[in-house]
Formats: C-alpha cells, sequence, structure tokens
C-alpha cells in the first residue's frame, strides 16, 4: 500500500489513473501536458505492478530492473513513455533514448478528423530516424496494460 498519493493505493488504483488520464488525452490529443502525465503514469505503473506482485505472480521476475526490462521487450512503448518522462524530468535525453525529438505539430484539422486529413498531433522522432505520434504510442501502452492485467495478473 501506497501512503503518499492520497486515495491512490495500489497498482489496480494507478492503472484506474491512468485509464482517467487517457480518457482526458482522448479529448484534447494535442495537450501536451495532458500527453506527460499519459506518459509518467504508463511509465511508472510498473514500480506499482511489481511492488504489488514481486510476491506472487512475479516472484519469479529476480528484481525491479529485471521486470523493467521485461515490459519493455513486451511493450516497446513503454521505452518511449520512458525516454518521455527521463527527458522531461532532467530537461535532455540520455545516450540511450530512443526519442531524439518531439514536437506539436499544427496541421489544418484537429485530431477529431482522421488521419486522411492533416490533423494537429503531437509528434515523437526516434533515434532510428522515423517519426510516430504519441498517440499511437500511447495507445499501444494502454492496450498492454489492459492485456496485462487482464490476462496475467487476471485483475480488470
Amino acid at each position: 500500500m501506497n501512503k503518499y498519493s492520497f486515495d491512490i493505493k495500489t497498482s489496480d488504483d494507478f492503472y484506474n489513473k491512468l485509464k482517467e488520464d487517457y480518457n482526458e488525452f482522448c479529448t484534447k490529443e494535442t495537450s501536451s501536458r495532458i500527453a506527460l502525465n499519459c506518459a509518467m503514469t504508463a511509465w511508472h505503473l510498473h514500480e506499482w505492478i511489481y511492488k504489488d506482485y514481486k510476491h506472487t505472480q512475479l516472484k519469479a521476475v529476480k528484481n525491479i530492473g529485471d521486470f523493467k526490462d521485461k515490459i519493455k521487450i513486451l511493450c516497446p512503448s513503454l521505452k518511449i513513455m520512458q525516454d518521455l518522462c527521463n527527458g522531461t524530468k532532467h530537461t535532455e535525453g540520455n545516450t540511450s533514448s530512443k526519442v531524439i525529438n518531439t514536437e506539436k505539430y499544427e496541421g489544418s484539422f484537429d485530431f477529431t478528423f482522421d488521419s486522411t486529413f492533416d490533423t494537429s498531433s503531437l509528434d515523437i522522432e526516434l533515434s532510428n530516424g522515423t517519426k510516430t505520434e504519441f498517440s499511437v504510442e500511447l495507445q499501444k501502452c494502454i492496450d498492454f496494460y489492459e492485456s496485462y492485467f487482464s490476462n496475467f495478473l487476471k485483475k480488470i
């Protein structure tokens, strides 16, 4: 149980926070504030999961570092969330960053239009030279955690 986060006490509570943050993001997909809040929650959820399940479902995992490595393999988008968190906290990336730049793209249409239109977005440039949208990577994290909680932790 966490005593430093008001009524958010368990990984289930923190997961529900992520879903609420995500729902807010879906109403304003170009808000950097909401996006960074989602990234921080998505990334830090693994710490809550490990703390809650290290003696049960995760007892075969040696330590939090191994768990961190494992979930980034299972969901590579979590590495992007980690990089966004660290880059925001420290105001720069590091040599192992997958993310090398972010920008808010102002298209002719807002996010309520589909991708065939020139829509506004929060874009991420990756170290391999490709670009992706924050909304795409966040959705992958949401899908991963939904599956992880329901299939591995049996908790939805």
